[in-house]
């Protein structure tokens, strides 16, 4: 199995940041305690403070699609569109 890579481009509303926040800090713990999870951090720059970058490591892409389908995942799923200025958006990277 190879390694799975994933970058979560995250825009929260102005007005929820701190809700947000909270909520994806939720997100992070659980899935850190996943079988597979590597890697999950909630990262931002000074310069596009209303850009976050969600960096994730899966041991496989078997392990992220089982994430997937995870409670807590579907719970984020279901207060994620409240929070956010525009939809969540993906980008899965391998290793080379």
């Amino acid at each position: 199995m190879s390694p799975l890579y994933l970058v979560a481009t995250i825009r929260p509303r102005p007005d929820r940041i701190a809700e947000a926040r909270a909520a994806l800090r939720t997100l992070i713990a659980a899935s850190l305690a996943e079988e597979g999870c590597e890697m999950y951090d909630l990262v931002q720059t000074d310069e596009a403070p209303d850009t976050w970058l969600m960096l994730e490591k899966w041991s496989s892409r078997e392990q992220w699609e089982s994430h997937m389908l995870t409670d807590h995942n579907a719970a984020f799923g279901k207060i994620a569109p409240g929070l956010v200025s525009e939809p969540i958006t993906l980008a899965f990277y391998d290793a080379v």
